[in-house]
């Protein structure tokens, strides 16, 4: 397996790489440091980050395999490896990779790409709005199935529901397919890939609030903490165990009968205010 791994490491597809770089990384050999550092530096072109964690986390193997292995990292790696600008990487570091995290400088404060007056027309909008605005619907045509109704929650959650509304905007989920059913827990969307790993780039902050998964609602898909972006789900039953740790922004108000019957693949022909 790990043979076959070796040559996609150079893969075009970032999700391959990914997963090529954790097989690598099982085999812990200095040999594959060089084509492991060459795939680090191809990711940064890629709209998610799960290539480059997956890189590190082999050359980080790499670097505890032994003390010579650990000297030829930090020269060959560490040393000509500039700072990451993605905080998701640097954040990794911290947690994972303390020489690296020494080097790289810490994962906040977090350059968030906006300007106070962004902030300022986000809580404008969902925080100090009425209702009538602050808690827009939208409507879910998920294709041979029906309308899903969703009240977005914009005082819970102004950053979230700005950054789905942008993308409801922009048709990013238009003709996308519900990648992940799990008979009675969750329906899921919002990578256009299909394979979970899809997204436009980027990520939101979590923004934790009293909702709960006791009835149908619009949650934030995540791979750790403030990794949100584009993915989201519904969940088909009270899921207590997701409470306080996936960010709550809708809930279903009409079209419940319709959840159960989506399967994998099914077309969401297009979401609309």
């Amino acid at each position: 397996m790990i043979a076959a791994a070796r040559p996609l490491l150079a893969h075009r597809d970032a999700a391959v790489r990914s997963v090529a770089a954790d097989i690598v990384g099982r085999a812990a050999s200095p040999r594959d440091l060089p084509a492991l550092t060459q795939a680090y530096k191809r990711t940064g072109g890629d709209s998610f980050p799960e290539a480059a964690l997956s890189a590190l986390g082999a050359i980080a193997a790499i670097r505890k395999s032994g003390p010579q292995a650990q000297r030829q990292v930090d020269q060959e790696f560490l040393t000509g490896t500039p700072r990451p600008t993605d905080y998701l990487i640097r954040r990794w570091a911290e947690e994972n990779w303390p020489e690296a995290a020494a080097r790289w400088g810490p994962a906040h404060p977090i350059a968030t790409g906006r300007t106070l007056e962004d902030y300022r027309e986000v809580i404008r909008r969902f925080v100090t709005a009425p209702d009538s605005l602050s808690r827009p619907h939208v409507k879910i045509e998920t294709e041979q199935r029906g309308l899903i109704e969703i009240e977005l929650l914009g005082p819970d959650a102004p950053l979230t529901v700005a950054n789905f509304l942008r993308l409801v905007g922009r048709r990013f989920f238009d003709n996308n397919r519900w990648h992940r059913v799990v008979p009675n827990f969750v329906v899921q969307d919002g990578d256009p890939r299909g394979d979970g790993f899809g997204g436009p780039g980027g990520a939101i902050r979590d923004e934790i609030n009293r909702n709960r998964y006791d009835s149908p609602v619009l949650g934030m898909a995540l791979s750790g903490p403030d990794t949100g972006n584009s993915q989201w789900f519904i969940n088909l039953s009270p899921q207590p165990h997701l409470d306080g740790t996936y960010t709550v922004f809708g809930k279903v108000v009409n079209g419940t009968a319709i959840l159960p019957r989506i399967t994998a693949g099914d077309v969401i022909r297009t979401i609309q205010q």
